[in-house]
Parts: structure tokens; C-alpha cells; sequence
């Protein structure tokens, strides 16, 4: 920030001393860049559109075919599921037991499905072609900028790559895609809605109306039992896993929203910077040519003040940054 604020500084004041100046046709070249520029942002933002709603087609397609094979793999699962509770002394218990169980293995589906389907397949594949496409744009803009640099003798093009490393920083800082918590952990931490006592005590009830309605209490069937709570167990859980979509598609909203909206933000954030640059230097240009000698060196001076400001500022955060390097 400071190299850039520098940079600035610099720039205003060779305005001043003549030493840029822009005739009439390179301020109409100028204008054209701002609304190239400003087009270049819509056709990202345009673009992020229609990746996201293409995201979400292939997101319910996966999904759909993933839950169809759900049901069977976890149920293939629960013939292994164990407990040390009794099914008639301590039932609840051994109920809850069964729930996590069932939460624990639901929770690693999803997570599975969430990482190497979304996030490895979907998402990576959708989120490389916007990286490609914004840095097709950005690179144009630089290239512009270049091309006045040389025409006028200005640095815009050295200014605009240090935000365009801030951008590349910008998407690796996230971990590529997801930040620090996988996606499917992210996703599978929304079944905490199973772990209410509401749903606990729902199981409970229908368990206890299944025992008395089949089994005496003179010839109980223990491992009969702990089947039938399991079953229990089973189809309560995938009805309450399907009531809960709602809250599993506002995660999914959120997780797509954020990765895509983190990268069309960054990629604004650099090209407001380059119009605003544009538009600095014709502002720059207008006030020289209005202000009088005066008015030039007193801005002249406080520009040197300034510069003297910065440049100590940069100084002490370079003693700084040493002294954490050697400690």
C-alpha cells in the first residue's frame, strides 16, 4: 500500500512539472479504457452468473444420484452398529447409541460426497474456466496500461501489478477452493438438527410402540429387538436427513455463493483501481493546466511532505519486519 501511495505521489508530481501531459486524442484513448474496462467487469460478473446456476445443475444431478445409493450403503453399514444397552432396561440409551451411529456415518457420506464430488469435480472444474476468464481480462487491462506507460512515461502498469498479486493471493489464501474447513465437513456439520431431543424422543416413542405391539414379556428376543430399534433408527433418520434439505441447500448457497462472489470481488476491486487510476491522471492533467505557479509548488510541497511521511512509515516497518525475521 505504501509502494503504491508512493507511486501516486510520485506520478502527481510529475504532472505538475510538465513532465506528463496528455494531448486531446490520448485523453479520448483514455475515456474508451474506463468504459472497456467497466465492460470487462460486467462480462465477469455476467460469466460467475451463469458458472453458478450451471454449478447448481450438476450439483442436483450428483445429488441425486448419490442419495439414490445412500439408503444402501448405510444400510449395509448398520449391521454393524453396536451398543452395550439393553433394548428393554436401558433403551434410550441404546437408542441415542444407534443415532450417532447413524449421524457418524451419514456424516462421512456426505463429507465424501462433498469433497470429492463438489468441491474436486464440480466446483474445481467451474472455477478454473472463471480464473482463466478473469485473468484474460485483467491481463488486457494491463496490457493497455503498458501501452500508455511507454506512450506518456507513467508506471500505471508497475501500480496495477501489485494488486494483481493481492488478487493471486486472494484465491490461494482460500485454500483453492473451500478456505480451511473442507467442504464436506462444512456440509455435514448441518446435521446437528438430528441431535435435538425432539427427534430423540420421537425414536424413543416409536420404538416403544413397536416393542408393545409385538413382542410379550415373557419370550423377548433381544437381538430381534435391537434389529427392530436399528430399523427404527434407520427410517426415522433418512426422513428427518430428507426434511432437513432446506438447511443442507442453504450451506450448499452459502459454500457457492462464497467462493465464486471471493473472486469476482477481487477481480472488481482491480478494476475499479485501474479506472480510478484513468481517472486520477485526466483530474491530475485538468488541475495542472488550471493552477496557477503558486498553486503548483504549494501542492508540489506537500506532496514532498507526504512522501517524506511514507517513505519514514516504510522505513520502520522494514526495521520491524527484520526483527521478526531474526527472532
Amino acid at each position: 500500500m505504501i509502494e503504491k501511495a508512493l507511486d501516486g505521489l510520485y506520478q502527481s508530481e510529475d504532472t505538475l512539472d510538465g513532465k506528463i501531459q496528455i494531448y486531446e486524442a490520448e485523453k479520448q484513448k483514455i475515456l474508451e479504457k474506463i468504459g472497456e474496462a467497466s465492460g470487462r467487469d460486467v462480462r465477469i460478473r455476467l460469466l460467475a452468473d451463469q458458472l453458478i446456476d450451471l454449478v447448481f445443475e450438476q450439483i442436483a444431478e450428483s445429488w441425486d444420484k448419490w442419495r439414490e445409493e445412500l439408503s444402501d450403503r448405510i444400510a449395509q453399514k448398520s449391521q454393524y452398529w453396536n451398543s452395550e444397552h439393553s433394548p428393554v432396561f436401558s433403551q434410550d440409551k441404546l437408542i441415542i447409541d444407534y443415532i450417532n451411529q447413524f449421524i457418524r456415518y451419514l456424516s462421512i457420506e456426505i463429507d465424501e460426497w462433498g469433497n470429492t464430488k463438489l468441491k474436486e469435480v464440480i466446483l474445481q472444474e467451474n472455477i478454473k474456466y472463471l480464473d482463466t476468464n478473469i485473468a484474460y481480462e485483467l491481463d488486457a487491462i494491463q496490457g493497455e496500461f503498458n501501452s500508455l506507460d511507454q506512450n506518456i512515461q507513467t508506471n500505471f502498469n508497475e501500480q496495477l501489478k501489485l494488486s494483481m498479486d493481492g488478487i493471486n493471493d486472494d484465491f490461494m489464501g482460500m485454500g483453492g477452493i473451500g478456505g480451511g474447513i473442507g467442504i464436506g465437513t462444512a456440509l455435514a456439520a448441518g446435521l446437528i438438527v438430528f441431535t435435538g431431543l425432539g427427534f430423540i424422543a420421537v425414536i424413543v416413542a416409536s420404538v416403544a410402540a413397536t416393542i408393545a405391539g409385538s413382542f410379550g414379556f415373557g419370550m423377548l428376543d433381544f437381538d430381534g429387538l435391537k434389529d427392530q430399534i436399528k430399523g427404527k433408527v434407520f427410517e426415522l433418520g433418512f426422513q428427518k436427513f430428507d426434511e432437513s434439505m432446506d438447511k443442507l441447500s442453504e450451506k450448499l448457497d452459502e459454500i457457492v455463493g462464497s467462493v465464486f462472489e471471493k473472486r469476482v470481488e477481487s477481480a472488481s476491486r482491480v478494476i475499479a483501481e485501474a479506472i480510478a487510476l484513468y481517472e486520477n491522471l485526466l483530474e491530475q492533467q485538468e488541475k495542472a493546466h488550471n493552477e496557477t505557479l503558486e498553486q503548483r509548488e504549494a501542492e508540489k510541497m506537500w506532496i514532498y511532505q507526504k512522501r517524506q511521511e511514507l517513505e519514514q512509515i516504510q522505513n520502520q516497518l522494514e526495521v520491524i519486519l527484520n526483527k521478526c525475521s531474526i527472532v
